[in-house]
């Protein structure tokens, strides 16, 4: 590998080079009946050497989205790069050329092409269904990318119909949209950085835009997930800013993420029908990079979430080297490994308390997504518990129930062999218990240097899975995927056969 002192390079970390489409692949157990979609996977794969090898990060390599098919009880499995802006100006040169936004490599990334982009923002973040399309998403540029949902070729980019063509180059898509099920609604986030400003809207089912709110900002807050209750969006804010398009720091290999000591952790609503906000500062430092889930009960607004405790930093301190996830050999972290926590916020005082659960850390926190922005009793996370070796990444996943207080852990089998990555909850068709349905996740085998997909019953997390579907090949270590079923699968497929015709 080009590095052999990065983890982020070695191990399940290691780029894929190959696209692979598997047919009637081996299951262990059985698949349920019920099962008929696809799990999709978004991961990152460098193509080419890194500028400093040394020094990239996890999140810089190209967008590699995997999908397993489930129908009538077979598995299928392909792998495809998606070839949006930067990957196709490298492509053509046959080299990289371009810094990591993430990284912090030291080195000025050189002259670029006529016409190629000023930094490379690979859509290897996320996978969602909108408007009959499959997208794989990124969060720092002003669209996406539509994949075919079978073959998962790169199909062309989605921007909401130029929607917001005002930000030009500036703007910056979530990569984490959260659908109300109880409105229909999908919601986003368009932030521009540079002008101080977060754009808040939603989308109905077909992608068109039904509503904007504009919010200025008060710094250019780092954002990469946010909460809704039926009222709110909700934002955590922390010391960490961003500026993705300043030329004289991705291009200059220092990073788009840097430190303002001056600021504290904030929280941020925004009202969903008005675009009102409320602003309330805390009382201690930290980061908060995923949300489980928020809701409101009793006049306040209840939000679980990883947190990261930061201890006062100067200045000087190079965010990239500690956060999200530390490269080696930079010393001592001023961030905690992430925690849950659960926060307290009463809007009309302005007020705000938090407290740890569990004793784990942990992170791709998730829960049933017919519940999301509604109470809820049940969550799901990867974590790390009673570890016993010192390989990055997790090696369970945890079921929290927050009303019995109770925490289950699936380790799949010794936790020196096995890591698991986001889990996502599958509900049964016409359930009624929330946690009647399936968790599926990929699972790495360390000895094998293998993968295979995982589906755990819910209702029995921590016994033995309902199938595991295997493959010869490990599927690089990730972020984050939906389930997108066979019904809003061809859907898509016939939509797009009309429009051909």
């Amino acid at each position: 590998m080009w590095s052999t002192s990065n983890p982020f390079l070695n191990g399940f970390y290691e780029p894929l080079y190959n696209e692979y489409s598997h047919h009637d692949l081996r299951v262990e157990g059985e698949i349920p009946s019920e099962l008929n979609g696809a799990l999709y996977r978004n991961t990152t794969n460098q193509r080419f050497r890194p500028l400093n090898p040394d020094q990239t990060h996890w999140f810089e390599g190209d967008a590699m989205v995997h999908a397993f098919h489930l129908l009538d009880g077979k598995a299928t499995y392909r792998n495809r790069w998606i070839i949006d802006d930067g990957a196709k100006v490298e492509l053509e040169v046959g080299r990289a050329l371009y810094n990591g936004v993430m990284s912090a490599s030291g080195i000025a990334q050189g002259v670029l092409p006529k016409g190629a982009p000023l930094i490379k923002v690979p859509s290897n973040i996320n996978v969602i269904a909108l408007g009959g399309k499959v997208l794989a998403l990124n969060e720092n540029s002003s669209r996406y990318w539509e994949i075919s949902p079978d073959e998962l070729e790169t199909l062309g980019a989605f921007d909401f119909g130029g929607e917001f063509s005002d930000s030009g180059d500036q703007g910056m898509l979530t990569a984490h949209p959260h659908t109300d099920m109880a409105t229909g609604e999908m919601l986003f986030t368009n932030i521009n950085a540079e002008a101080n400003y977060m754009d808040c809207f939603t989308a109905d089912a077909s992608g068109a835009v039904t509503s904007r709110h504009r919010v200025e900002m008060d710094a250019p807050s780092w954002i990469h997930d946010f909460a809704i209750t039926a009222t709110y969006m909700v934002f955590f804010l922390g010391s960490l800013n961003c500026r993705a398009r300043d030329p004289e720091r991705v291009p200059m290999g220092k990073g788009m993420t840097f430190h303002d000591p001056n600021l504290w952790s904030r929280i941020l609503l925004v009202s969903r029908k008005t675009g009102k906000t409320i602003w309330i500062t805390e009382q201690d430092l930290y980061m908060v990079t995923h949300f489980l889930n928020a809701y409101e009960e009793n006049g306040k607004v209840i939000v679980d979430a990883c947190l990261s405790h930061m201890e006062p930093s100067p200045a000087s301190l190079v965010v990239p080297d500690f956060f999200p996830f530390a490269m080696p050999n930079k010393g001592t972290s001023p961030f905690s490994g992430p925690m849950l926590h659960r926060w307290t916020i009463d809007p009309v005082a302005g007020t705000s308390k938090h407290h740890r659960l569990g004793d784990f850390e942990g992170e791709f926190v998730r829960t049933s997504d017919l519940v999301f922005g509604r109470k809820h009793r049940y969550g799901y996370m990867a974590g790390m518990y009673n570890k016993k070796t010192d390989r990055p990444g997790f090696n369970c996943l945890i079921k929290i129930d927050y009303q019995e207080n109770r925490y289950e852990y699936q380790y799949l089998g010794s936790d020196t062999d096995y890591a698991p990555g986001e889990p996502v909850f599958v509900p049964r068709p016409g359930s009624i218990d929330e946690d009647d349905g399936w968790i599926m996740a990929v699972w790495g085998d360390a000895r094998r240097n293998t993968s295979e997909m995982v589906i755990l019953n819910a209702k029995d997390f921590d016994g033995a899975p309902a199938a595991r579907i295997k493959l010869d090949h490990r599927v690089t270590n990730g972020f984050h995927g939906n389930w997108i079923s066979e019904e809003k699968l061809q859907a898509g497929r016939l939509a797009r056969a009309a429009l051909a015709s």
